[in-house]
């Protein structure tokens, strides 16, 4: 190597153990090489930063490529060095006592602060850094945080990081030499640059700086796999390298990573040819493909009743905004994993239909528990998916797309919970990964309405984020009252950059409403779907006998049932009071407290039972008693559907599930026209809404029920007006029905129950109060605060009581087995989650089966560390028990059955 080049003497990567490593220089190119072949590819993303940033296009582009280059400038540091003792005396021929005891990006943040503090380094701005260090810095902090969370000034010691701990005499010139030689390489020749004042440019920066962390992880991501970049220790000009090995290994890395994979179309075909098997679109469906589109960032909330097409219609929008040039692929969140997995499934024969035929666009399952789903198992083995119709389509997603949940939103098309998108905006590690992916998609939000006031408080948010990135969203909902529509526009237009409160003056439903910067709001009634039209006649039942009774009645005349309980204990005592009054294989039991493998083997027997194709035998006589896992997660038809008293919202969409399906006069599907069987019945099992009612009128009906829905005076209003009403026409009454019961002065309500609706409401305050706390600030940039991004801290997507996974195992006196048999996950299908006040710790056990305990967990992936494992024995009677400890240590005892799942109780004695 020259003289001055003594950048060559530091190692970027390298093989443990093995005198194999590549040059940092290389490494830092290969990134940045990386970056340069996204944004060459994808004008659209070089658009969208310039427009963040306000900087010319030209400009923004060499910027987002050079600060790729100094990402791992940290590593030049001799306490990074020192890692590999051997590595640093071979390149350097020094030996160092230096310990890396601050991470490598938070070293990089500090010796560019310092380098330009000191203006050893003006390129890229050839101007005054004393002017420009907020800008500068914020552009600095993105890149060097590029591990999933922003560096860090401070050491462990809590003390600030000393330049000299970590960094040896010749360190920073061999950084700042190389600085001085990647910047012509990329940039070109130091120049005059043209930039808006820095004061100006602040505020864009810190805004952008949120996305370019997430491109910064990326680049690094896919320049770091070294199947991609093989390792280099061979000296060579950087601009031989960046031009023979850089740029082509780039090519090649993001065509097999599977970015971008799929071209939107250029035009659609509308509806039909999105959907060719409807014949005849909804109003909905209608009104979406002809309504007027933008090229900027738009919202769309779409209110329409259940079985309306609501989510063809949002497809079909979601294609036509990114023909407009609104983004490359869209992302659908959805309440549940359940839900997720049903709506991944509906995808698969429908996505590719919105690109180019000569692309491959992937799609990914996003949560938790996807490697559950054959089906997207199949996909990223590169399988085709068999399709019940005959049809056969193929869901495609690269091996390197799929490896981690945190890249799922990079893929063209994601389908997954919410969570996966709210983690975009709160401190979680990787979340600007989340949010660069999001950034170019549709956010489609299904069930809008099913959030707590903390999730929608960190909804509200992300909507916020996305409009400011460009990004356009649809949300869908069957019951939405109009304040949490108003919450949801004006956060889009915070984003939009837009302060006033939105004014909203149409109560119409079905309704369509579009927010836009340019037009502002746009407020749509929708014809109602013909097919969805009905009257519903609705009983108050306050006598369990009674529903009971109404049970066993409708069973017993062929009627398919539903029993819709608020709690898994409610449902418990409902299967039990049922069990010796109705055939053994008619009733069926299902909520969520199963092993996983039973809980999908009774969700497919009720979808057989219940669902779109389920003939009149299969039906008939049938009943179901159920928690709220079927009330949004599956597509589900009964005769008669019996709810506990819950909120007006819940009530409309659990009556949704009511002749949801044209039949015959048997219960045969038809394939369209109007429904022939008998007018549909709701009862509502509650107790009676009379005026002098006192304040534990809810709670004495449903003591468990009543800390699930605490807003108990809502309750009586609901129930109050379902009376006075007799029945439930939809979709004529369910605009008056939610506002009425949702309204801010609900002056009806007894005094009694309106004191514990400001105990609730109070503390639905506060959950939006922690909301804010926890989420991310847009106008702050990327940056570690106080309150946040520290190591030992998880802020949840959701609040609610803490779960406990239990992992059920089998014992019979000799060997562990799982519970739940399965080819490949049988420990994972033997898994349910339990509150963590009734299983919260494994009981110590002794003897065979405590030596049977250490000897499989040595074999489990996790090794035991995430969850509670119970062994359960048979006892005399073919019950199979087993203990664990509660939160206060105390044991407790658990019995599982497939049949009715797992029950809690305190061991006796």
């Amino acid at each position: 190597m020259k003289k001055d080049q003594t950048y060559f003497g530091y190692w970027g990567k390298a093989v443990r153990e093995v005198d194999r490593y590549h040059l940092l220089p290389y490494h830092c190119l290969d990134v940045a090489a990386v970056g340069h072949m996204l944004l060459s590819r994808n004008a659209a993303l070089r658009q969208k930063f310039a427009i963040i940033t306000g900087l010319d296009e030209t400009t923004c582009t060499r910027w987002l490529i050079l600060f790729l280059a100094f990402h791992d400038i940290g590593k030049f540091s001799e306490s990074f060095q020192n890692l590999r003792p051997d590595l640093l005396k071979k390149l350097l021929a020094v030996t160092s006592t230096k310990r890396y005891t601050a991470r490598h990006d938070s070293l990089g943040n500090l010796f560019l602060k310092s380098a330009f503090e000191n203006e050893n380094l003006t390129f890229p701005l050839n101007e005054s850094y004393e002017d420009w260090q907020d800008v500068t810095m914020a552009i600095v902090r993105a890149y060097t945080g590029h591990h999933g969370v922003p560096p860090q000034m401070r050491g462990i010691s809590g003390l600030p990081l000393n330049f000299s701990s970590y960094f040896g005499g010749g360190d920073s010139a061999a950084a700042e030499q190389f600085v001085l030689e990647v910047g012509p390489l990329i940039c070109g020749p130091p120049g005059k640059n043209i930039l808006p004042p820095p004061v100006d440019l602040e505020v864009r920066i810190k805004k952008a700086s949120w996305l370019m962390a997430g491109f910064a992880v990326l680049c690094d991501w896919i320049g770091s796999n070294n199947s991609w970049f093989p390792f280099c220790e061979e000296v060579m000009p950087l601009d031989d390298y960046w031009k023979s090995r850089a740029i082509p290994q780039a090519e090649q890395a993001i065509r097999e990573a599977g970015i971008n994979s799929g071209i939107p179309l250029s035009e659609l075909s509308g509806f039909s040819g999105l959907f060719p098997k409807i014949a005849v679109p909804t109003p909905l469906q209608a009104f979406v493909d002809k309504c007027p589109i933008e090229n900027s960032p738009q919202l769309f909330i779409l209110e329409d009743v259940t079985g309306s097409g609501k989510t063809e219609a949002a497809l079909l929008l979601a294609g036509r905004l990114m023909t407009a040039g609104c983004g490359n692929g869209f992302f659908i969140a959805l309440p549940t994993m359940a839900t997720s997995n049903a709506m991944y499934d509906r995808m698969i024969d429908v996505y590719q239909r919105l690109f180019t035929k000569d692309t491959s666009p992937s799609i990914v399952l996003a949560h938790g528990a996807r490697h559950l789903s054959e089906t997207f198992m199949a996909s990223v083995a590169g399988l085709g998916t068999d399709l019940s119709d005959g049809e056969s389509a193929t869901a495609q997603c690269s091996s390197w797309l799929a490896d981690n949940r945190k890249k799922s939103l990079l893929a063209n098309v994601g389908v997954g919970t919410l969570d996966q998108a709210l983690l975009a905006v709160l401190p979680s590690r990787f979340q600007s990964l989340r949010l660069f992916g999001l950034a170019s998609h549709i956010l489609i939000v299904d069930e809008v309405h099913a959030y707590d006031p903390y999730m929608n408080k960190l909804l509200q948010n992300l909507l916020a984020f996305h409009a400011t990135f460009n990004g356009s969203a649809i949300l869908l909902s069957a019951t939405l009252p109009t304040h949490i529509r108003r919450d949801f526009i004006a956060a889009f237009a915070r984003g939009c950059d837009v302060q006033q409160k939105p004014v909203l003056e149409i109560c119409a439903y079905p309704l369509a409403t579009v927010y836009s910067k340019e037009v502002g709001i746009l407020e749509s009634p929708v014809e109602a779907t013909p097919q969805r039209r009905c009257s519903v006649a609705v009983n108050l039942i306050a006598e369990e006998s009674e529903v009971i009774s109404q049970i066993v009645e409708a069973a017993n005349k062929g009627w398919c049932v539903c029993w819709i309980r608020n709690t898994v204990h409610d449902a418990l005592n409902g299967y039990t009071e049922l069990k010796d009054r109705l055939a053994k294989d008619s009733l069926m039991l299902f909520h969520a407290r199963f092993a996983m493998g039973d809980r999908l083997d009774i969700e497919r027997s009720v979808t057989s039972a219940f669902g779109r194709k389920s003939t009149a035998q299969e039906r008939s006589g049938k009943v179901l008693i159920a928690t709220q896992v079927v009330e949004q997660s599956l597509d589900l038809d009964f005769d008669l559907l019996i709810t506990d008293l819950a909120p007006m919202d819940l009530l409309i969409q659990r009556a949704g599930r009511l002749h949801r399906h044209p039949r015959d006069e048997q219960g045969n599907p038809l394939a369209e026209g109007p429904d022939r069987r008998e007018s549909p019945r709701l009862i509502i099992h509650g107790p009676l809404p009379e005026d002098n009612v006192v304040g534990n009128w809810y709670k004495a009906a449903f003591p468990k029920a009543a800390f699930v829905y605490p807003s108990h005076g809502c309750l009586w209003l609901t129930a109050k007006l379902l009376v006075e009403k007799k029945e439930l026409k939809m979709p004529d009454d369910a605009r008056e029905l939610i506002e009425a019961a949702f309204s801010e002065s609900a002056d009806r309500i007894p005094e009694p129950l309106r004191e514990r609706d400001l105990l609730a409401e109070s503390k639905w305050q506060g959950d939006k109060s922690l909301a804010h706390i926890n989420m991310l600030k847009l106008d702050e940039g990327y940056e570690a605060t106080v309150t946040q991004w520290r190591e030992d801290m998880k802020t949840p997507t959701r609040l609610g009581a803490m779960v406990t996974t239990v992992r059920l195992a089998r014992w019979d006196g000799t060997n562990l087995t799982p519970w739940y048999s399965h080819e490949r996950f049988s420990w994972d299908m033997s898994q349910v989650n339990i509150r963590s006040g009734l299983a919260n710790e494994e009981v110590t056990h002794a003897g065979a089966m405590g030596d049977a305990i250490i000897r499989l967990k040595e074999q489990l992936p996790d090794k035991g560390k995430w969850t509670v494992l119970v062994p359960l024995q048979q006892t005399k009677d073919g019950r199979w028990r087993g203990v664990a400890l509660n939160k206060t240590q105390e044991t407790m005892v658990l019995e599982y059955d497939p049949l009715t799942g797992v029950t809690v109780t305190k061991k006796e004695g």
